[in-house]
């Protein structure tokens, strides 16, 4: 273990302007801004966040026979309480954080072991954590606080690799500059409209005599009866002077802020891979949430999972998964409903279809199967075929 200067550190680390947008917490390039700086990034990284934080994580182990689950002290560290400053979902909540935004792609945490038992006793965050490229570039290490830890004695969640260092983590890259740059500025606006000292800018339709078309004239008629620094207060216009129709302030509608509003924010979720309707654009349409769901939140979780395999496990025929059945957003009568279908064939017991039906075992560890329902390879036995049954 060797000590290291955080200053030189970063003096040999690739300057990368995109990442200082996304984690950057002083003073930023012009033009540039975080994550964390635009409110509708916020809400969909903290949605993000939570979907993949509360679901369970299993240890399974493959058998002869499928796929089962284990329940033992392993697997209750990890999803219980692998940290011991906080639950799973905290400790969850925070990898799934730093890959979106400050680490860029990359989060680091540090397994602890017993000296005396070697077992498992913490997995904690390493918040801060710096990779250290080796010399030729093929390999790295992980420097935090004072100390520097190989690559493999650490866990290294990433996000999307890096092109030209596959072992480097990479966080979202797209030219959204001008995006954010435009959500901050309709943002801006419409904190500005919702103060109470901005007056809507007025149409005024009316007739007037026509020595008004003199551009000279008009300001006058304009700071005269139509400037009133008095916000409320009625206008006080001499009918001699012009016969008014219509006075009508502009609205949202007409600066078209609602339109470029909800084009830029289905921009962004388009990005991020998100329905619209995360952002509050259009209506709940559960096919696009569940894509979502398959293209976007599995993948993070389906990283995760293999890094605390391959990091943990010794056994080869153990691995950890979350269950994707958990995350799709199916109703409860449709788990239901599911579940009945498949009891009747003898695919899943009584204790089954009440646990999707979120209620308690009551004891139905039976296989049961309709009358009707007969194995494959008893098909031709029937005595409708062989002529045993003349009224069949």
């Amino acid at each position: 273990m060797g000590l290291f200067s955080r200053r030189s550190e970063k003096r040999t680390e690739r300057p990368n302007p995109v990442a200082i947008w996304l984690s950057a917490d002083g003073s930023l390039p012009t033009g540039y801004h975080r994550l964390r700086d635009c409110p509708e990034i916020t809400g969909l990284l903290d949605r993000m966040t939570a979907i993949i934080s509360n679901a369970t994580i299993y240890l399974m182990e493959n058998t002869k026979t499928g796929d089962v689950r284990i329940r033992d002290r392993l697997a209750r560290k990890i999803d219980i309480d692998p940290w011991r400053m906080g639950t799973r979902q905290v400790w969850m909540a925070w990898i799934v954080e730093t890959l979106l935004c400050e680490g860029d792609g990359n989060a680091f945490v540090l397994p602890r072991y017993d000296p005396a038992t070697g077992l498992l006793l913490d997995l904690e965050p390493m918040p801060g954590a710096v990779i250290r490229p080796s010399p030729d570039r093929r390999g790295y290490s992980v420097a935090w606080r004072g100390v520097e830890y190989p690559h493999d004695a650490v866990l290294h969640f990433r996000l999307f690799p890096d092109p030209d260092e596959p072992w480097r983590g990479r966080g979202y890259r797209f030219s959204a500059q001008r995006l954010a740059d435009t959500l901050g500025g309709l943002n801006d606006m419409e904190l500005s409209l919702s103060s109470p000292d901005w007056k809507p800018p007025m149409i005024v339709y009316a007739d007037v005599d026509s020595d008004f078309f003199d551009d000279d004239k008009r300001a006058e008629l304009r700071r005269k009866y139509l400037e009133d620094a008095d916000r409320g207060k009625p206008w006080i216009l001499p009918s001699d002077v012009m016969k008014v129709d219509q006075i009508k302030p502009l609205s949202f509608a007409d600066l078209a802020i609602k339109d470029t509003s909800e084009l830029n924010r289905t921009a962004l979720a388009t990005l991020f891979g998100a329905p619209p309707f995360l952002l509050g654009v259009g209506e709940f349409d559960r096919y696009r949430y569940n894509t979502w769901i398959r293209t976007t939140i599995l993948p993070i979780c389906h990283g995760i999972t293999q890094v605390l395999t391959a990091g943990l496990l010794e056994n080869p025929d153990r691995y950890f998964t979350m269950p994707e059945k958990r995350l799709y957003a199916y109703t409860p009568m449709e788990m239901v409903t599911m579940g009945l279908a498949m009891s009747d064939r003898g695919y899943v017991n009584g204790d089954e279809v009440r646990d999707m039906a979120m209620m308690d075992p009551a004891g139905l560890t039976e296989f049961r199967a309709l009358e009707n329902y007969i194995p494959y390879d008893m098909a031709a036995m029937q005595t409708k075929l062989t002529g045993g049954d003349k009224d069949a």
